[in-house]
C-alpha cells in the first residue's frame, strides 16, 4: 500500500504520513469502542441486520456524508431524508451479509488506499430512492491548496464532519465494498438481446394518429329517465349496494341545517350585454314565470327553455342546498319561498334572469328510507349512465362499419342521430346545438408513439394497443375501447413504421445501453426486496423507530454544523487549517 500511495504522491514524508494514518487515529481518538471522537449515544443502536449493529453514529455520518443535514426539518420531512438515509445503510448490511455468504472479500488497507487515491467514498443509496439521490460514489478532495493528498485533512474529515474514528470509517467502507461487489454481481447478470433493442426501436419510432369519439357516463347521466318506477325496480334488486353506499354517507344526513330543494329556469344574460339585450332576456324570463305561474309542467319548460344545459336535462333540478351554497340573490329567493311554490318575480344575478320553483325542505335527520331513496337516484343514474355510453358508442361503431365517414358521425351525434335540419329558403344552414365538454364528438388526436397516450388524461394502455393492432385496410377496432368509465370508439388515420436505414449500429448502442440500464435497476430493485423480505421473515431485520424521528425529538441531528470542532483535536497548522477541505453541499435533486 505504502508504495503504491508514495508513486502517486512522490514524496517520502507525505506516504510516511498516509501510513501512519491509522495508527494516529487510534492513538489520539481510540478504537471502536472509544468514544474519543464520538456524540452522546454514538453506539446506540439504529438497526440490526443479521447479528451486525448500525449505530446511531453511523446513521448520522451517512446522513452527514450526503449533505442531509441542511435541509429544515419540514423539508426532510416531506423528501423523507432520514427513512431513505436508513434503507441506504440497511440494503448496505444485506448485500454485504450476501457478499460474505457467496464467498466475496474486501482488505480494509486496499479500500483506505484508493479512498485516498480515488478521492471517492462509497455509500449505497437505497433501491427506491428518487432520481438524484448521491451515491454510491460521494466525491471527497483531500488535497491540500497544491493540490497534493494531505492526512490532516482526511483526518479531520473523519473526525470533525462524519465524528468517526478511523477503524468505524474503515469498517463502513469495508461493509460498503462488499455490498458494490454483490451489485455489481447482481448487474452482470442483466442481458438485453437483439429482439428486445429492435421492439424498443419500434416502440420509440412507430407513430399513429386516430380520429376519435369519447362517450362519456357524465354527458348521459342528466339524461337518465329516472322514474319512480324504474328507481323502485333498481333499488329492489341492488339493496346491499344502497345499504352499504348509506352506511359510507349516513353523516350526509344527521343533523342538517335547513336546506331546499329547488328548480329553476335561467335565461341568460351578463353583467355586461347591452342593455337591449339584458331587456330582452328579462321579458322572455318573465313570459316564463306566467306560463309557470299559469300551470304548466314547470319541469317541461325548463327543460324546453333553460340556457342552464347542465340542469336543464333534469328537468332544472338543482338538488339540495344548504343556505349560502347559491349565489346571494338566489339564495334569499329560494328561502322566502314556500316548499312548492314558484318566486313571485324573476330573480336577477350575475348569471343572468331565473325562475325558481322550490320542491321541498328539510333540517334535522333525514329518515332512513328517504336518504335510501335519494341515494339510490344517484346510483341508478351512475349506473344507467354507464350503460348508456356503451349503449352509444356501440351504436356509433355500427355506423361507422356501414360505411359512413366520422364527419358523417360527428353530425349525426351533434344533431343526436337525427338528420341535420334542412337549409332555409335562403340557403343557410341551421344554427347546430351547442355542445358541452363532455358531449360525444369527433376529435383528431396527435401523432403518437407505442408508449404515448392519444387522447389527453389517459395513460399509455388499452387505447394506444389497439390502434397499433389496426392497419389502414382495417383501421376500426373490433368494439370500443373502455378507458376508465369512458367509451371510445376510434378510426386509424395515419401510420408511420419504424424503418430499417434508420436503425443503425449508433441507434442500436444507444437503445441497449438504456434498456440495460433500465433492466439493471429493476433487476437490483427486486434483489434487495427479496433480501429484505427474507432477513425480515428469519427475524434478522430489526430498526429503531425513534431514529427516524424529526424535529424536537432528534434535536442532535439537525443542529450539527457542517464541521463541529473535535475536543481532543492537536492544534493544526494555520496552512493547513486554511486547506481543510469539506464535502461540497449535495443534495437530492430538491433546493433546500
Amino acid at each position: 500500500m505504502l508504495e503504491v500511495i508514495q508513486k502517486r504522491f512522490q514524496t517520502v514524508i507525505l506516504s510516511i504520513l498516509v501510513g501512519l494514518l491509522s495508527a494516529t487515529f487510534i492513538l489520539t481518538f481510540g478504537g471502536p469502542n472509544s468514544q474519543g471522537c464520538s456524540l452522546n449515544n454514538q453506539g446506540a443502536f439504529a438497526a440490526r441486520v443479521y447479528g451486525t449493529t448500525i449505530t446511531e453514529g453511523d446513521f448520522r455520518a451517512a446522513y452527514q456524508l450526503v449533505g442531509f443535514q441542511r435541509f429544515d426539518v419540514d423539508r426532510a420531512r416531506t423528501l423523507r431524508l432520514r427513512e431513505l438515509t436508513m434503507d441506504g445503510l440497511v440494503e448496505r448490511e444485506l448485500l454485504a451479509h450476501e457478499a460474505e455468504r457467496m464467498g466475496f472479500t474486501a482488505d480494509s488497507h486496499d479500500v483506505m488506499r484508493e479512498v485516498a487515491e480515488t478521492g471517492v467514498i462509497l455509500s449505497t443509496p437505497p433501491v427506491d430512492a428518487p432520481a438524484g439521490y448521491p451515491g454510491p460514489e460521494i466525491p471527497q478532495s483531500f488535497d491540500d491548496r497544491d493540490g497534493r493528498f494531505s492526512s490532516k485533512n482526511m483526518r479531520r474529515f473523519i473526525q470533525n464532519y462524519l465524528r468517526r474514528s478511523v477503524e468505524e470509517f474503515e469498517r463502513w467502507q469495508v461493509r460498503e465494498r462488499l455490498a458494490q461487489q454483490t451489485r455489481d454481481a447482481v448487474l452482470a447478470t442483466v442481458t438485453v438481446s437483439a429482439q428486445e433493442v429492435r421492439e424498443q426501436y419500434q416502440r420509440e419510432t412507430d407513430r399513429a394518429q386516430i380520429d376519435y369519439v369519447r362517450f362519456s357516463p357524465v354527458y348521459y347521466r342528466d339524461r337518465v329517465e329516472s322514474g319512480d318506477e324504474a328507481i323502485r325496480a333498481w333499488m329492489a334488486e341492488h339493496t346491499e349496494e344502497v345499504d352499504a353506499e348509506y352506511q359510507r354517507q349516513r353523516h350526509r344526513y344527521t343533523g342538517l341545517e335547513e336546506q331546499r330543494r329547488a328548480r329553476h329556469i335561467l335565461i341568460k344574460a351578463t353583467s355586461d350585454a347591452p342593455e337591449a339585450d339584458r331587456t330582452a332576456a328579462r321579458t322572455r324570463a318573465e313570459e316564463l314565470l306566467r306560463r309557470a305561474q299559469a300551470g304548466e309542467d314547470f319541469a317541461a319548460l325548463a327543460t324546453a327553455n333553460s340556457e342552464d344545459t347542465g340542469s336543464a336535462r333534469r328537468g332544472g333540478d338543482l338538488g339540495w342546498n344548504a343556505r349560502g351554497r347559491m349565489v346571494a340573490p338566489f339564495d334569499e329567493a329560494q328561502f322566502a319561498t314556500e316548499p312548492g311554490s314558484i318566486t313571485d318575480h324573476v330573480v336577477e344575478t350575475n348569471f343572468g334572469y331565473h325562475v325558481i320553483k322550490v320542491e321541498g325542505r328539510r333540517e334535522g335527520d333525514v329518515p332512513e328510507d328517504e336518504a335510501k331513496r335519494e341515494l339510490a337516484e344517484t346510483l341508478y343514474a351512475r349506473s344507467r349512465a354507464g350503460e348508456l355510453a356503451r349503449e352509444q358508442a356501440d351504436r356509433a361503431l355500427a355506423y361507422l362499419r356501414e360505411g359512413n365517414s366520422m364527419q358523417e358521425l360527428d353530425t349525426r351525434l351533434q344533431w343526436n342521430w337525427q338528420d341535420a335540419p334542412a337549409a332555409g329558403p335562403d340557403g343557410a344552414a341551421p344554427e347546430a346545438p351547442e355542445r358541452d365538454s363532455f358531449a360525444p364528438q369527433v376529435r383528431e388526436s396527435r401523432l403518437f408513439g407505442r408508449t404515448d397516450t392519444p387522447v389527453s388524461g389517459t395513460g399509455a394502455g388499452e387505447l394506444t394497443r389497439a390502434a397499433f393492432e389496426r392497419t389502414m385496410d382495417e383501421p376500426l377496432p373490433g368494439e370500443p375501447i373502455q378507458v376508465g368509465d369512458d367509451w371510445y370508439v376510434f378510426q386509424l388515420k395515419q401510420r408511420t413504421e419504424a424503418t430499417e436505414e434508420n436503425f443503425t449500429p449508433e441507434v442500436q448502442a444507444s437503445i441497449r445501453q438504456q434498456l440495460l440500464e433500465a433492466k439493471q435497476t429493476e433487476v437490483l430493485r427486486a434483489y434487495v426486496h427479496g433480501l429484505r423480505d427474507r432477513a425480515r421473515a428469519d427475524g434478522e431485520l430489526r430498526v429503531n423507530e425513534d431514529v427516524l424521528l424529526y424535529g424536537d425529538e432528534a434535536p442532535e441531528e439537525e443542529e450539527q454544523e457542517e464541521a463541529p470542532a473535535g475536543g481532543d483535536e492537536p492544534e493544526a497548522e494555520p496552512e493547513e487549517e486554511e486547506s481543510t477541505a469539506l464535502p461540497p453541499r449535495r443534495g437530492i435533486g430538491v433546493a433546500a
